[in-house]
C-alpha cells in the first residue's frame, strides 16, 4: 500500500511535481498531463473539462440565442461528450478503462481533433454573417438527442459495450439485445453520428456538415461491416436472427457481401 500510494503522490508525479532545482525550473510545469491512466491525470482532464463546460454555459447564458452564445452551447456539449464517454465506461466497464476512454483521439491518428478544429475555423470565417435561426435549433435539438442515444447504448451494454470493434470474444462479451438495442443494432454508431453532424448544422457550418456526413458515414458502414461479421462469429445464428429482426439507420445492404 505504502509503495502504490508513493508511486501516485509522489513527488515526480502530477500535482506532486517538484521543480528541478537547475535552469530546467523554469520551463518544467508543476502539473502536467500526459496518456498514462494515473489519478491525477483523470483529475487534470476532468477540471478541463469541467472549466469548459462552465465557460460555454456562461457564455450560453450571457449572449443568449446569438452566434456566440450558440458556441456556448457548442463547448458544452463536446466537453459532455469527452466526459460521458469516461464516466460511462468508469461506471459501467470499468476492466476497459483508460486515458483513451476520454476519447479525444480516438482513431489514433488526430483526424477526429483536425475535423473539429477546421470546422472552428470555417464557423470562425462565416461568423458575421450568421444569425441563429430554426437550422440552428434543430442543430441543437439532433446533438442532444444522438448524446442520448449514444450514452444510452453505453450503459445499456455495459461490459459488452467497447469503443474499438472486438476481433475476439471474451468472459463477459454478451450480445445485447434489449432496451434500446430492441429497436436499433448500433445505437451508439447512429448516436454519435447524429450527435457530430448536429453540431456541424448548429454552428451552421455548410461545408463541414456535408463533410461531416459524408466521411461519417462512409466510417460507420465500413466498421459496421466488419463488426457484424465478427459478431456472426461469436454468436452464430442467435446473431444472425437478430440481424434480421432489428433493423439499423445505418445502410445495412452496404454493409453486406
Amino acid at each position: 500500500m505504502d509503495s502504490a500510494r508513493e508511486k501516485a503522490f509522489g513527488p515526480n508525479v502530477g500535482l506532486f511535481r517538484r521543480r528541478p532545482t537547475g535552469p530546467q525550473r523554469w520551463y518544467t510545469p508543476v502539473a502536467a498531463i500526459d496518456t498514462t491512466h494515473t489519478s491525477h491525470n483523470i483529475a487534470l482532464t476532468a477540471c478541463a473539462l469541467g472549466i469548459a463546460m462552465g465557460a460555454g454555459l456562461s457564455m450560453a447564458y450571457v449572449c443568449g440565442w446569438s452566434a456566440w452564445g450558440v458556441f456556448g452551447m457548442y463547448v458544452v456539449l463536446v466537453s459532455a461528450y469527452h466526459m460521458l464517454e469516461y464516466l460511462s465506461v468508469a461506471l459501467y466497464n470499468p476492466e476497459r478503462l483508460e486515458m483513451g476512454s476520454f476519447m479525444f483521439n480516438p482513431d489514433v491518428d488526430n483526424g477526429y481533433m483536425m475535423a473539429m478544429g477546421m470546422s472552428l475555423v470555417e464557423y470562425a470565417v462565416g461568423y458575421g454573417g450568421r444569425t441563429p435561426g430554426v437550422v440552428a435549433a434543430v442543430g441543437l435539438g439532433a446533438a442532444v438527442a444522438g448524446q442520448i442515444v449514444r450514452t444510452l447504448a453505453m450503459v445499456t451494454a455495459k461490459t459488452s459495450f467497447n469503443h474499438y470493434v472486438a476481433t475476439r470474444q471474451v468472459a463477459d462479451h454478451r450480445l445485447v439485445t434489449h432496451g434500446i438495442y430492441a429497436y436499433e443494432r448500433h445505437p451508439s454508431y447512429v448516436g454519435f453520428y447524429v450527435w457530430s453532424v448536429g453540431l456541424q448544422v448548429m454552428l451552421q457550418n455548410v461545408c463541414s456538415a456535408v463533410l461531416f456526413s459524408a466521411v461519417l458515414g462512409y466510417f460507420f458502414v465500413k466498421r459496421t461491416k466488419k463488426e457484424e461479421l465478427f459478431l456472426t462469429r461469436f454468436f452464430g445464428q442467435k446473431y444472425l436472427e437478430y440481424r434480421n429482426q432489428t433493423r439499423s439507420l445505418i445502410p445495412v445492404w452496404l454493409t453486406r457481401d
